[in-house]
Parts: C-alpha cells; structure tokens; sequence
C-alpha cells in the first residue's frame, strides 16, 4: 500500500512564504500580510501562522516591529549549516566507502531541468553511487551538474574525485557554493533503487533533492540522496560551510 505521509499545516505557511520571498514577490522592506490575513489566505490558526513566522524570524527571513508587524530582510547572509546527510549528498569524499555506479551525460528530468533552470531534456553530467558499509548498502546519490560547469572537470571521470564535488568546482572552476535549498519527501523506492539499495521492492525511502547555488542564486549542482525511511515533505535552505 502507497504511504501517504501529510505535510504539517506550519510548513506549508513556512515554505510557500519563504518561496515569495526568494522570488522576490515580498521585496526587502515590504510589509507581510497581517497575521489575521495569513490565516484566512491559508486556511490555519493563528498558532500556526506564529509558529511559521517564529522560524522566519529565527532563520533570519524577516522581523517583527511591535505594534506594525512582520517585514521581509531578505535571504539571510548565513543560514543554518547543512546537516549532515546534506554534506555527504554534495560534499562527500568519493574515495571513502563509496561505489561509483555511473558517470556520464544523461537527459535532464523536468524536476533536474527545474531545479538547475534548465530547459527539460538539457545534457548534464550525472555522477550515480552508493555508499557501502560492512552492512550493506546505506544510501544511493545522484548528483547532476550542467554541462559548461562539469567540462574540464574530473566531474566527467570514472574514477572517485577526493575532497568531494564542491571542492574539486571551486577549485577547477572557480565557482563558490554558497546556499543550499532542500526538498524532502516520503514515496516509494523505485525497481532501480531497491536493487542498489538491496531493499524489498515494496520499501518505503526518504528522498531528499539538495541544489547548491552560488550567492547570485545560480545553481552549481543538484543531489537526490535515496534512504530507506520515510518523512513529510519539508523544503529548507542553508549556508554551505
């Protein structure tokens, strides 16, 4: 049976939020709409619209002016720093316990072509591996970078690239990350999967798809992290550190 796992009312006030103001439909300086407006536009309490403007403001998003109410700062100049299954995604060092599984041009997907911006069925580098452990395998990473970033890398090689992705581009291409955003979803593993994975066909994962973009908000790469497991839906953003 499909997992059907809803997405908490707070994160999606947080998330949709978050979006106009990275799109830049809240201006820094503009004012929110009214905590009152918010609840009715969503269809939540005012508890939960609080506890999403608490986590705005506590990420650095917006402020609040007493008696005038929340007003957009912008992105934050240093978001929190990325968890650690976002570092092994985009930073992990390839000759650990790690398997290549693939390296070559693939056809972007519409969510890759989305989330690099794209045009959908654009070439990309694909780096596929697994990382192993006396267990078995405990994860599957597909990392996908453009074209004009991953020629004249060691990103179009076969062999494990030491150091991790991020580090061999800023170093050959001079491209620094900067932030991170993430999208984390519960569904079900798919034939491909549970056959690097060694799990039933059946099994439910964790899918996590992690862009690194530069401080101009061009995106440098994007990771699908594959984990047996399950959670909602959460998007997040953070500083690359």
């Amino acid at each position: 049976m499909a997992y059907e796992i809803p997405t908490p009312k707070y994160l999606r006030v947080l998330n949709t939020l978050r979006k106009r103001i990275e799109d830049g439909d809240y201006a820094p300086g503009a004012a929110l709409p009214s905590e009152n407006q918010l609840c009715t536009e969503f269809g939540v309490s005012r508890p939960t619209v609080l506890k999403a403007l608490g986590i705005l403001k506590q990420d650095g998003w917006i402020e609040s002016q007493q008696g005038k109410g929340s007003f957009v700062r912008g992105r934050p100049s240093a978001g929190r720093t990325s968890p650690e299954y976002a570092r092994d995604a985009v930073e992990l060092d390839e000759t650990g316990d790690t398997e290549i599984l693939h390296v070559g041009p693939v056809l972007a997907t519409p969510r890759i072509a989305a989330d690099l911006k794209i045009p959908e069925g654009t070439p990309v580098y694909e780096r596929r591996r697994r990382t192993v452990t006396e267990f078995g395998p405990v994860d599957l990473i597909a990392t996908f970078v453009p074209v004009d970033i991953a020629v004249g890398t060691d990103i179009t090689k076969p062999e494990p690239i030491p150091g991790g992705l991020l580090d061999l581009i800023a170093r050959q291409k001079s491209l620094r990350a900067d932030y991170a955003t993430e999208r984390m979803t519960a569904r079900r593993v798919s034939p491909d999967e549970a056959d690097a994975l060694d799990v039933p066909a059946d099994e439910s994962v964790m899918s996590v798809v992690i862009t690194v973009h530069q401080a101009s908000g061009d995106p440098i790469m994007t990771s699908v992290l594959v984990m047996p497991g399950s959670r909602h839906e959460i998007e997040d953003t953070y500083a690359i550190s």
